[in-house]
């Protein structure tokens, strides 16, 4: 494996060379190099995944050196081709999850004026700005980027997430109250959704948006978490759905139903007990017969003394 990753390198390099030496680079190539770069990106993104205090010295030595020779290539690839304004966000990307970021923000800036139009490098300085305590800027930008690509649902997942947690600058910007903060978060959750329809992602945090509304549509709530069912599940996934389900049928005071959601659960787990709690006490509510203020008719007692005068 180890071989067949070097003769892949080697391979594209020399492509690249030949185009160098003739003096007419072929876009194409340029392009094949700059997705490698991605594609090398994400294996070092999936490496750094896995490490933990149990990984070796030999292997922490591997990953740091892979880390090098990574940033090496963007130097040389972005050197080569000075505007690629695409490679400058991947590169500051990939500088912030090195916790770089003001390096990364640098290449953000860069990107932007050479492209106005870079949606991707607004993304980014707006997420920049959301956890360094500019909200409202953030907002902005993401809109800027929602503006440019509107068929990305990263832009609209990442305004409608801040959009929520911070309500104050969201009122500031856009002089909502808090329930038409919440419904326009709520619509760009779900346009987010819909464009990439088999994220699992992107479907509970629109599901579990419903939850933190002053006024939830429950009926909804079940319609998007029922959707979730529809998209390919592992065994965690499945289990959080449904018992997501049992806690919408609640609400619905659909009980019979929640119980069915319920048992899909893995019995006697806590999660399991405490929903089987809550329809307990619903059903007890719902059979608890009112009381009436009207008396009841009852036929006159002949030894009763009249109280009329």
């Amino acid at each position: 494996m180890r071989r067949r990753r070097i003769q892949v390198i080697f391979f594209v390099a020399v492509i690249l060379l030949a185009g160098r030496v003739m003096g007419q680079e072929d876009p194409r190539d340029v392009e094949r190099w700059f997705r490698f770069l991605l594609s090398r990106t994400d294996e070092l993104r999936a490496q750094s995944d896995e490490m933990s205090g149990d990984t070796s010295p030999a292997a922490e030595k591997r990953f740091h050196a892979f880390e090098r020779r990574l940033e090496n290539d963007y130097k040389h690839f972005l050197n080569d081709h000075p505007k690629h304004t695409r490679a400058m966000v991947a590169y500051g990307d990939y500088l912030s999850d090195l916790g770089r970021e003001e390096e990364a923000m640098t290449w953000w800036k860069k990107a932007i004026t050479i492209d106005p139009k870079e949606a991707y490098a607004y993304n980014d300085i707006a997420n920049y700005y959301g956890h360094n305590g500019r909200a409202a800027d953030a907002l902005k930008l993401y809109d800027k980027a929602i503006e440019l690509v509107p068929t990305e649902p990263v832009f609209r997942f990442n305004w409608a997430t801040t959009c929520v947690c911070f309500r104050n600058e969201s009122k500031t910007v856009y002089g909502w109250t808090k329930d038409e903060i919440f419904q326009h978060s709520l619509g760009q959750f779900r346009k987010a959704r819909d464009l990439d329809p088999q994220n699992f992602d992107l479907s509970t945090a629109y599901a579990e948006t419903f939850y933190m509304m002053p006024k939830p549509d429950w009926e909804e709530a079940y319609a998007a978490w029922k959707y979730c069912l529809g998209q390919p599940l592992d065994d965690d996934q499945r289990q959080l759905v449904f018992m997501h389900l049992a806690r919408v049928c609640i609400h619905l005071q659909r009980y019979q139903e929640a119980q069915e959601w319920t048992t899909k659960l893995p019995a006697n787990s806590p999660l399991h007990r405490a929903l089987e709690r809550r329809i307990t006490r619903g059903n007890q509510t719902n059979s608890t017969p009112t009381r009436t203020t009207v008396p009841t008719t009852s036929a006159p007692d002949p030894g009763a003394r009249s109280t009329r005068p």
